[in-house]
């Protein structure tokens, strides 16, 4: 009988070490702003752009506060601080990066990381001195590398894996890093599947159990390991007919991936009505798929242009798996596949040249195939 209260007790006590060892989410964001001539302060998600306030906070000669208590899962947001001043102005309040190296000349960022803990804000609007913040490890991160989202992942294979090597280093560092994460989604076009998943791997679990981090999770579940072998999906015709993306009996493939919305795809068609003309080959097939999201724009678009040659969209409940699939973080796409569904040839964006380049590939690759 002894020995099962002992149980019992060492029980509770493991509950009690649970509990206690949870995360506090608890979010404070104080600010003591001079010059602040509003009423109040307006907390907005910074994406979706234009998305409506979460919260609000009186201001009292300057200084304000938020208080919130997340119940759910928690991972830590952009956010952006709004007010309108006495004179109905509206306007952000703008955050001094603290790691400018010129202090004379501070960069100002209208966003900063919604982080548990506590985060204080001070400055002086009236003389113009901005605002500083004092917060935890998430901002620390998001101003010291706030170029991280936007830099360009270059062409070239070896700078490419030194970028790659670079920024898993840095999510390695800081394993729990939002604006990591916010990056990664950016440039998960530009790396080989091996390069993100690589770089994926060193998130903590908390950021890979996330929404965006399941997201990017399937993305890469979804993206082919082997960058050079085509996907044979099935999408449809304007009569929702399924269509198998490559006719494997005809040498060589022409995909077109575009979009009706999209200015660079419309600009294209007449070069690719060029190449249609002069390469009719029963060897060669030729097909357009959209990115659309309206099936009716897209066929508005297949009718405006009287584009001949076979034209599909991607099913909305397939899109996401597709943008894996064929890597589509931008339209125009052109990809030349062969029988065996290998990628040939490959070319992203539109340029007058291209078409010169497309017929003399497709010509000679029939002639010596």
């Amino acid at each position: 009988m002894k020995s099962l209260q002992n149980l019992f007790i060492a029980f509770l006590l493991l509950l009690v070490a649970l509990v206690s060892c949870k995360h506090d989410n608890s979010i404070t964001i104080t600010g003591n702003i001079k010059g602040l001539n509003a009423k109040w302060v307006y907390l907005h998600l910074n994406y979706p752009i234009g998305s409506p306030a979460i919260d609000s906070a009186k201001v009292i000669d300057g200084k304000f506060e938020f208080s919130r208590h997340p119940d759910t899962a928690f991972i830590a947001d952009l956010i952006l601080l709004k007010y309108h001043d006495e004179k109905g102005k509206s306007g952000f309040l703008s955050i001094n990066d603290p790691y400018t190296v010129d202090k004379s000349k501070p960069s100002a960022y209208a966003a900063f990381i919604m982080e548990p803990g506590l985060t204080t804000l001070t400055g002086d609007l009236a003389n113009n001195k901005g605002i500083s913040i004092i917060s935890g490890h998430q901002n620390e991160f998001y101003f010291k590398n706030f170029d991280l989202p936007f830099i360009r992942i270059s062409k070239d294979s070896v700078k490419r894996s030194a970028q790659a090597a670079r920024i898993k280093k840095l999510v390695e560092d800081t394993p729990d890093a939002y604006w990591a994460l916010f990056a990664f989604n950016n440039f998960k076009y530009d790396l080989s599947h091996q390069q993100n998943k690589s770089i994926f791997d060193e998130f903590n679990n908390e950021i890979k159990t996330s929404y965006q981090g399941k997201n990017i999770k399937q993305f890469l579940d979804d993206q082919p390991q082997n960058k050079n072998e085509f996907p044979n999906t099935t999408f449809v015709d304007r009569d929702a007919k399924q269509v198998t993306l490559i006719d494997t009996t005809r040498k060589l493939n022409m995909v077109v991936f575009w979009a009706s919305w999209c200015g660079p795809c419309r600009r294209e068609i007449p070069s690719l009505k060029r190449i249609a003309s002069a390469c009719k080959n029963d060897n060669l097939r030729f097909v357009s798929v959209s990115v659309d999201n309206q099936k009716t724009e897209w066929i508005k678009a297949v009718n405006e242009e009287n584009m001949l040659w076979q034209q599909l969209i991607i099913p909305a409940k397939q899109v996401n798996r597709a943008n894996a699939q064929y890597n589509l973080g931008w339209v125009p796409q052109i990809y030349l596949v062969n029988s065996k569904r290998q990628i040939v040839k490959k070319i992203d964006g539109f340029d007058a040249g291209n078409e010169e380049v497309v017929k003399t590939f497709i010509t000679n690759y029939l002639a010596k195939n």
